[in-house]
């Protein structure tokens, strides 16, 4: 029997027992997702931004910085959650000016989300302390590697950016 936190049996602990390309591409993205979600993590990234939004609010920021003004009702369905949750997260982002709704052209009935000036700059701050800290970690890679790898995941991004237009982003 093997004890609480342990790897399963047979494995390593580092690398998925299938061993496939999209299996060792979906562990790295999952270990990419821990270390970037862990507390020490978010803390090295609000303490070198200065931004201490909580990690939705954050994530609901980065994705106005890149699509064009939504509706809520779209930002919701783009990111698969329900239009309450987008509601909340989205109240301290407009208390502190980093977004704001603006009329729809088309539909007078209608407000679009969109980011401020001083959203991007919050988030270029964040982005900033995100490098630093993946420079660090990734200092030995090869650079050529390192861009092998960004290509990969940009990928990702395009897919979910595709979403994001599809529902009106």
């Amino acid at each position: 029997m093997s004890r609480p936190g342990a790897p399963p049996a047979g494995t390593s602990g580092g690398e998925p027992p299938d061993r496939t390309p999209v299996a060792r591409f979906e562990a790295g993205v999952s270990a990419l997702v821990r270390w970037s979600e862990s507390n020490h993590i978010r803390l090295a990234v609000a303490r070198r931004s200065g931004c201490d939004l909580a990690s939705s609010e954050l994530r609901l920021l980065e994705h106005f910085d890149l699509v064009a003004p939504m509706r809520v009702s779209d930002v919701a369905e783009c990111l698969h959650v329900d239009v309450s949750t987008v509601s909340i997260q989205l109240r301290r982002l407009r208390q502190e000016r980093l977004v704001e709704g603006l009329p729809d052209g088309s539909d007078g009935r209608v407000t679009l989300v969109s980011i401020t000036a001083e959203g991007r700059v919050v988030m270029a701050r964040v982005r900033a302390a995100r490098r630093e800290l993946l420079g660090e970690v990734f200092a030995q890679l090869p650079a050529a590697e390192l861009e092998q790898a960004a290509r990969v995941l940009l990928l990702v991004q395009q897919h979910m950016l595709g979403d994001a237009r599809r529902t009106g982003g």
